[in-house]
């Protein structure tokens, strides 16, 4: 009996063996202790860090951070998990094994879960899942740092898988499984790729459920779709501790278009989500939709290293500007990328092994499994090519629930990932059990080749006829003529020889810069080409019974591996990998950093310009409270005050949301200096006035012109809130208030006063939890100077309080806590029935 259970468990253990040393052996320097230097990871880090210094004091993280954007809630940043979380159990799939080593073992795991459950031979799932987890996207997004989404797209096939259970009316296990690895995905918090996901799930419910109808078995769908929904339900409310409060945070945001101006902003509108310029930045082109078999057809990454030392754009920038060549091979690569997105970390390859048999299994495999999967891969194409289809993708942003808060269309390339290895895997495993007569294979087989001929024909021809120019092409060749005519001008006025010299210094420029991209894709086309001949010979020579099925999978495996791998290797390398203490180092403080935290008064915030968007970059919030920050998701009422008056350099703006210092580098050093802004008005102050305004048009002109120091801004819809307005023609001389305490979650002011005051705090308003006491008595506060905090405070000594008591996180947690308990009920329960089932099918075979 023994030897019966190793002998089924093997394939499986192997798989397992071959997964982890795959992983191992590519992300080698991980064992070593070094990490992977992500610039995402560092971001992360930055805003994350005030959160890390008050777990270290007071044993959790806060809710509410200082550090960015003036203020914003913590546990979008960071946040404990609840004690009975079912995340913790995401440990088991990963072994415990560092990062990035973790991500592609997880992946391959989940995906070879998914041919498991689809009674997909051992062998093809090796194939598949390598080729799922090696996708060139998958070490784009690490080497780049989007650690949850990498984690969200490794659970996917784990969640489907559980899907499919339940379509194979294994309701208890399939319940199980589908509630396991759906709140393992939402517990990332990448809601893009759940979404996604569930997507793909659609369109399985509803492929099976024409299919069922067709065969007479309805009924089936009742309780297989009632208890998907139990198990998405249940998966929800585990992850509810973030989601909840996260959801309503969301409705605040850019992304959730939270403003009050009717002019129009730049990346919002108003009720509306985020605008469509911003939503479809990074779309997909749809030429460029073939570096699914040919990475590099659109020059691979911006700024990757994929033209190598006979770059001729390096040498004639070398001829013609003197730069090293080093630095002209940096310029080249970093110019090589010629596609529709602003740039790119990589391109989205599925390997040419694998689109071959993915065309072998459209071809060969019947049934309704490869209609679901064909129209996996055109929906997440056509939704990758956003605004370059905008006839179905604006309607779709208009109309579809919720798609109009995630911007990145080019993500939904996520979907031809998981489908293009997956039905490869079911052609493949169709041809090995199905029988049917050598004669009727070699006539499916030449169909798939003369249909891959005629794809690589039109890669051919595309490699002849592409112009190889770039939207950004342009902006290259005026600054190749703006550097060559100072060089020949000297200074002097440019003449007309001189700009014609110039001019065509640039267009030499940029006609070596499209040799280039011309001869890194014709590189990457021959290795194509030859890949796909070398997999179609292991198949042709199976079908004529030349070799055997163990010879024709362990090609395929060692084929498409390589490929991936390979390409892989170009976005993450042992190139990635530094020493954890260097990559803290990139973290460390400058000798600016250093004088403004030894100012004593720490309650004030610090504007930091060295950076090229100080409002895109958390290097400040890893050691001060910024007014920058790094999040795609920011308070939209900041939004707009950053677009219409920050970024215009409104000073009296800076001085209310008490920016006391300003970072900027020295132009003599270019070494960032501290620069003191004793203007700033500090936490909070006493206004002697109180100006009304209609709305937010007005509430934001206002600010430039009223002096906010006296005179607060209201709209006037809070004016009931104004219960004792100030007196301005009795000014109370000995009226004060000051901050007491900040601990992030609550806020501590002594008032003194002898008669009714107004004060201003220089805290960013968010009424989703933020409560205000006078005196352990809560009291009303309003939204002021359009981002602000203010409130009638009575005659006398008053203590006054914020403390950051959000309902939402409350209810999160409850919510979180019930599902949990009954998700890992449901996981005990399906172990002790699958026990008992394995129980008395060993005693029948006893």
């Amino acid at each position: 009996m023994k030897s019966s259970i190793l002998k089924k468990s093997l394939p499986h253990l192997i798989a397992i063996a071959v997964f982890l040393v795959v992983a191992v052996v590519y992300c080698r320097p991980a064992l070593e202790g070094k990490v992977v230097f992500q610039s995402d990871m560092l971001q992360w880090k930055g805003m994350a860090q005030q959160s890390m210094e008050y777990k270290e004091k007071f044993g959790h993280y806060p809710l509410w951070s200082e550090s960015a954007f003036g203020g914003m809630p913590a546990y979008t940043i960071a946040m404990d998990a609840s004690k009975l979380s079912i995340m913790y159990l995401s440990n088991v799939l990963t072994l415990g094994l560092p990062q990035p080593i973790s991500f592609f073992f997880l992946a391959c795991i989940c995906f070879y879960i998914l041919l498991a459950v689809l009674r997909v031979n051992p062998w093809i799932g090796i194939l598949a899942s390598l080729a799922y987890a090696y996708s060139s996207y998958d070490p784009v997004i690490i080497a780049t740092g989007h650690v949850t989404k990498m984690w969200a797209l490794a659970y996917a096939p784990g969640v489907i898988a559980g899907l499919l259970l339940l379509f194979r009316r294994q309701y208890l296990s399939g319940t199980a499984l589908l509630t396991l690895f759906f709140s393992f995905q939402l517990g990332t918090q990448h809601l893009q790729v759940a979404y996604y996901t569930l997507l793909s799930m659609g369109l399985l419910a509803l492929f099976f459920a024409v299919h069922s109808i067709r065969e007479g078995r309805a009924k089936d769908l009742i309780p297989s779709l009632g208890l998907a929904v139990v198990a998405g339900l249940i998966a929800f409310g585990t992850s509810t501790l973030g989601t909840i409060p996260v959801q309503e945070y969301s409705k605040e945001t850019m992304r959730g278009g939270r403003t009050e101006l009717t002019s129009g902003t730049s990346k919002q509108e108003s009720g509306n989500g985020l605008s469509k310029d911003y939503a479809f930045q990074w779309s997909y082109g749809i030429g460029e939709t073939l570096t699914l078999a040919v990475p590099d057809i659109y020059g691979g990454g911006s700024g990757g290293k994929e033209i190598g030392d006979n770059s001729k754009f390096a040498d004639r920038l070398t001829q013609e500007f003197s730069v090293p060549e080093e630095q002209g091979l940096q310029y080249a690569n970093g110019s090589a990328y010629w596609g529709a997105q602003p740039f790119t970390s990589g391109p989205v390859y599925l390997g040419a092994v694998i689109c071959f048999l993915f065309i072998f299994g459209v071809i060969y495999l019947k049934g309704w499994q490869k209609w679901w999967l064909l129209s996996v891969v055109v929906v997440g194409i056509l939704l990758s090519w956003g605004k370059n289809f905008s006839s179905l993708n604006y309607f779709l942003f208009d109309h579809f629930p919720y798609y109009n808060k995630f911007r990145a269309p080019a993500m939904a390339l996520i979907m031809p990932q998981l489908a293009f290895p997956l039905l490869a895997a079911l052609g493949l495993n169709e041809l090995l059990t199905r029988g049917d007569s050598r004669e009727l294979l070699w006539k499916k087989f030449k169909t798939t080749a003369i249909a891959t001929g005629g794809l690589l024909a039109v890669l051919v021809i595309f490699y002849f006829s592409a112009d190889y120019q770039g939207a950004r092409d342009g902006d290259l060749k005026e600054r190749f003529v703006q550097g060559k005519m100072q060089q020949l001008s000297q200074g002097r006025q440019a003449g007309a020889d001189v700009q014609q010299q110039a001019i065509a210094t640039g267009n030499s420029l940029l006609k070596a810069l499209q040799a280039d991209r011309q001869s890194i894709y014709g590189s990457d086309l021959l290795r194509t080409i030859l890949l796909v001949v070398a997999a179609a010979a292991l198949l042709g020579l199976f079908i004529k019974n030349k070799i055997r099925p163990v010879v024709l999978l362990a090609g395929l495996i060692v084929l498409s591996t390589y490929d991936l791998v390979a390409v892989s290797t170009r976005y993450l390398s042992q190139d990635s990998y530094t020493d954890e203490a260097d990559f803290e180092a990139s973290l460390a403080p400058t000798p600016a950093d250093q004088q403004i935290r030894n100012d004593p008064g720490k309650n004030f915030r610090v504007l930091d310009k060295t950076s090229q968007g100080p409002f895109e970059d958390a290097r400040a919030s890893n050691f001060h409270n910024s007014l920058g920050g790094y999040s795609p998701a920011k308070l939209g009422l900041y939004q707009d005050l950053i677009e219409n008056q920050l970024s215009k350099g409104n000073l009296q703006v800076y001085n209310m949301l008490n920016t006391k210092y300003v970072i900027e580098r020295d132009q003599r050093t270019g070494q960032p200096v501290a620069e003191l802004n004793s203007a700033a008005f500090g936490p909070c102050w006493l206004v002697k006035a109180v100006h009304y305004v209609k709305d937010g048009n007005e509430e934001m002109k206002a600010l430039d012109s009223i002096n906010v120091r006296d005179t607060a801004i209201i709209q006037q819809r809070f004016s009931a809130l104004v219960k004792a307005p100030p007196a301005p023609d009795v000014p109370d001389t000995t009226a004060s208030i000051r901050l007491k305490e900040n601990l992030n979650d609550k806020l501590t002011y002594q008032f003194s006063a002898k008669s009714n005051q107004f004060a201003v705090f220089s805290e960013i308003y968010y009424d989703k939890g933020w409560n205000a006491f006078i005196d352990g008595n809560k009291a009303d506060y309003c939204r002021v100077d359009y981002v602000l905090r203010g409130m009638s405070i009575p005659a006398g000594e008053h203590t006054i309080e914020f403390r950051f008591e959000p309902s939402s996180f409350r209810l999160g947690s409850t919510v979180s806590t019930g599902s949990s308990i009954l998700a890992y009920l449901l996981l005990i329960a399906a172990a002790i029935v699958l026990w008992k089932e394995k129980g008395k099918t060993r005693k029948k075979a006893a």
